[in-house]
């Protein structure tokens, strides 16, 4: 027999079977929230407090990317452990908030473990969106990320049939071919090629100028592996060394198979003799105030799409959306004030992450739901296609573009690290401030 410490619908005295289905439930939770592209410190954080409603004296969790090994233990009594795996990952916003508001519950009483167990389960199941609203998310994406990063309204309107391109090719594709790595790079080749004939032959047909570059950029960046990257330098800095080893290598893969994919593209384009069209050159910079307004509200177009491929919640849409806004904002601006793309990146993070941390607290919301949403347009797929370019025509230094994107995802993780060290002693100085009011008050 088993003490229960806790009031969350149970009696005083449980049997060991209720432990052991309090340890089943942190590892599900765990389960879902590195499925859903968690960071590993937060996913440990919520599992140590699930566990810790049992009383026993040690309840300690080791999340890596790959599985969850979860122990209850206490002098008084036997100790429970549960290791499990976790494969087939990727991006749901929409599941990290739900399991974190299930966790939350719990752990404050207003649910008991039996309900607990059964939202998790129907979290599982949940897909928030349609596929026709997934395939909706990505032609956003490109087409807003084509404006964003200095392109023309007609080039977004061939960064519609890139996104389309894209989204048939990873949700309706890729699921029968069941290899990612296969999958980003028919997705990368596929854009490129399409793109560079919509330039040639618009050019030749119609007279119409399209910039073959900033389209493919666009239309590449639901595909780039930024944000593994920039999470891998998080878990560097939060010691969770063996999970960012993890996240680099898958980071890196993919990378490899974008640009691959794009090399490929490329290299059919230069046979068919479209390769003309293709250029190196990319310009972020705005030149007028309309410029600047189109470019940042085309970036929270460009999130809101991203928002609903990674099945945000509904109600947390705007909110992602206004801190990419936010966020490219203040990137335009450091570069219209002459510091270099990496500072540009260090600051606007920094706001995004400010912004995503009060907006957390207003909406009772996961930090990483606002965050991701502004740091994406700082992840670093223009240095991808342009080392990628670099390296098959020979224009420019490959090598030292390719180690600029990987430097950019460092500042950007850099950025994120230094902001929540500086929130997290405001908010110790805050609780240390309020506890001495109320010691003050007693007295």
């Amino acid at each position: 027999m088993f003490l229960s410490k806790t009031g969350n619908g149970v009696d005083e005295v449980e049997n060991s079977a209720y432990y052991r289905k309090l340890l089943d439930m942190a590892v599900t939770a765990g389960t879902i929230l590195i499925a859903s592209g968690a960071e590993t410190h937060r996913v440990e954080d919520t599992l140590h407090r699930i566990l810790g409603t049992s009383g026993f004296e040690h309840a300690d969790a080791f999340v890596f990317t790959t599985g969850i090994v979860a122990t209850l233990s206490d002098p008084s009594s036997e100790t429970l452990s549960i290791s499990q795996r976790v494969t087939n990952c990727s991006q749901n916003f929409g599941r990290v908030a739900d399991v974190n508001a299930v966790s939350r519950d719990f752990c404050s009483g207003k649910i008991t473990l039996d309900e607990a167990v059964a939202k998790l389960r129907a979290i599982k199941k949940q897909d928030r969106y349609s596929k026709f609203l997934w395939h909706i998310g990505y032609i956003l994406a490109t087409m807003g990320f084509c404006i964003t990063f200095g392109g023309s309204f007609l080039d977004a309107f061939a960064a519609f049939f890139c996104g389309v391109i894209v989204s048939i090719i990873t949700l309706d594709l890729g699921p029968k071919i069941g290899r990612g790595f296969v999958t980003t790079i028919l997705a990368a080749a596929g854009l490129t090629l399409v793109t560079t004939a919509i330039s040639y032959f618009g050019a030749e047909w119609f007279s119409l100028t399209f910039h073959t570059h900033y389209i493919i950029v666009g239309a590449i960046m639901p595909l780039v592996p930024g944000l593994a990257m920039t999470n891998a330098f998080r878990d560097i800095l939060n010691g969770d060394y063996l999970s960012a080893g993890s996240r680099i290598i898958e980071a890196l893969m993919v990378a490899v198979c974008v640009a691959i994919g794009i090399g490929t593209g490329m290299a059919c384009a230069d046979f068919l003799g479209l390769a003309e069209t293709l250029s190196i050159s990319l310009d972020l910079s705005v030149h007028n105030p309309l410029e600047f307004v189109i470019a940042a509200l085309s970036a929270g177009v460009a999130v809101l799409g991203f928002c609903i491929v990674f099945e945000a919640p509904p109600k947390y849409l705007f909110a992602c959306s206004l801190n990419a806004v936010l966020a490219w904002s203040v990137y335009l601006v450091a570069d219209l004030c002459g510091l270099n793309g990496l500072w540009a990146s260090f600051l606007s993070t920094i706001a995004a992450d400010i912004f995503a941390y009060y907006a957390a607290r207003v909406l009772k919301a996961p930090v990483i739901l606002f965050l991701v949403a502004g740091i994406l347009p700082m992840v670093p797929g223009v240095s991808i296609y342009q080392g990628v370019y670099s390296l098959l025509f020979g224009v420019g230094n490959a090598s030292q573009i390719l180690i600029s994107a990987f430097m950019a995802t460092g500042v950007i993780a850099l950025a994120v690290f230094v902001t929540d060290t500086a929130l997290d002693i405001e908010r110790r100085i805050r609780w240390h401030m309020m506890k001495w009011k109320h010691k003050k008050r007693s007295v």
